[in-house]
Formats: C-alpha cells, sequence, structure tokens
C-alpha cells in the first residue's frame, strides 16, 4: 500500500531560525569584555542607590552614643554583601579583665575558668558560630558570660590551689638591629659618597660604551653604502 504524499507546503522560515541567521564575522564582543560590561553595571547600580535611595533613609538616622561604663562588651561580626556565607552568622566576644566587675581573687578564678580564651593581655575572646541566626549566638554569648561572672563571684572555692595555665599564650619575639651593625656619621658620609662616585662611574662607563657601539654602527652603514 502507498504511503500517502506529504503536502509540498514550504516550511515558513523566521528571522530567527539559524538558516537566517547573518554569518559571524567574529565582531562581537568577547568574555573579557562581557564581565567588564557586568561589573560597570553592578557599579552603575549601587551608584545609583546611593543618589536616590539614601537620602531617603537621613530620617531614620541615629546619632551615636558611645557605650556607657557598665556596657563591657564587644560583639563583632562579618558580612558578605550580595552572597551567603557559613561565617556571616559568626559573633565574636571580647571583653577587657579591668572592666569586669570582680576583686582580684575573682579574676584569677574568671581567668582559670575562661582557659584558652584568655590571651595574656587582659582581653578575653569568645566566638559562637552553633546556632542558624545571628541573634541566637549574640544570646549566647551574653548568657555565658553572666554564668562566667555569677561562678567566678561564687567564694565557695576561689582556685588558689591552681595555677595558671598560660601554655596557649604565644608571645611575638621581637627582633632588634644590633647595635654593632649601626654605622657612625662618618663612615655614612663616606659610603654616600662612595656610592655616588661609584654610579657615576657606572653612567659614565654605560655612555661611553653607547658611544662607542653607535660610531660602529656608522661605520658600519659607511661601509654598506660604498659598497
Amino acid at each position: 500500500m502507498a504511503r500517502r504524499k506529504l503536502s509540498g507546503a514550504k516550511r515558513s522560515t523566521s528571522e530567527f531560525d539559524i538558516e537566517s541567521l547573518p554569518e559571524y564575522q567574529f565582531d562581537s564582543m568577547t568574555k573579557p569584555g562581557y564581565e567588564i560590561l557586568l561589573a560597570q553595571a553592578e557599579i552603575r547600580k549601587y551608584l545609583r542607590k546611593i543618589k536616590y535611595e539614601l537620602p531617603q533613609l537621613e530620617k531614620f538616622a541615629n546619632p551615636f552614643n558611645p557605650p556607657k561604663k557598665d556596657q563591657i562588651l564587644c560583639f563583632k561580626r562579618m558580612y558578605y554583601i550580595g552572597e551567603e556565607h557559613p561565617l556571616q552568622n559568626k559573633v565574636v566576644m571580647t571583653v577587657e579583665l579591668d572592666d569586669l566587675p570582680l576583686t582580684e581573687d575573682q579574676k584569677r578564678k574568671f581567668i582559670l575558668l575562661c582557659g584558652t580564651r584568655f590571651d595574656g593581655s587582659k582581653t578575653f575572646k569568645f566566638s559562637s558560630e552553633k546556632f542558624p541566626h545571628l541573634t541566637q549566638n549574640k544570646r549566647y554569648l551574653s548568657d555565658l558570660m553572666d554564668r562566667l561572672l555569677k561562678e567566678a563571684q561564687d567564694e565557695t572555692d576561689t582556685f588558689k590551689d591552681i595555677p595558671i595555665d598560660t601554655r596557649h599564650i604565644k608571645k611575638k619575639k621581637k627582633i632588634k638591629f644590633p647595635i654593632e651593625w649601626r654605622l657612625s656619621p662618618q663612615e655614612i658620609t663616606t659610603e654616600k659618597v662612595d656610592t655616588v662616585d661609584t654610579v657615576v662611574g657606572q653612567i659614565s662607563s654605560s655612555n661611553e660604551s653607547n658611544f662607542e657601539q653607535q660610531k660602529l654602527d656608522a661605520k658600519f652603514e659607511i661601509d654598506i653604502v660604498k659598497n
């Protein structure tokens, strides 16, 4: 049985068909060019925000008030603009030993309780990233400080028989310039004069060698013309 022939209608063409596309002339923008264009577009986006949106936020601005004496905790965080990062919920809390409302014996007990969080320069550093939200980590560190202060103020056991462990404290060794390497004013002046003479001699010898080379090149060109 013969198959039915398809109709001879022509396929409709469009300007977006592959057959209708013009031949590529290698005149398009390169990939680095597109990246530069996108970077410029992003910069212009933030410039527009600065010009048109930031002035509208001035009415919500609050004056800066320095922390009070009883506000001894300092919280720090990292924020990554335009991207999600696992460290953006991490909170770092620091507190100075002299700012704590403790006696000398209580401060010593507080140092023992903190352990490696004491850096040896009267500063304690705590960090937390165990919770998924920033406020949770901040609240956890604040509650931890309250518990440490409460335990340090408990004088039933002052831990006087326990020495403070400072093995984790790494002191930076400052390297001093040896005194015997220092030059006297007379030696400095003599060295400067010798250095200047050396540089002048090198420049003179370089100029002489360049001049001799130019003479040889000119002589070679003259010989070629004569021949």
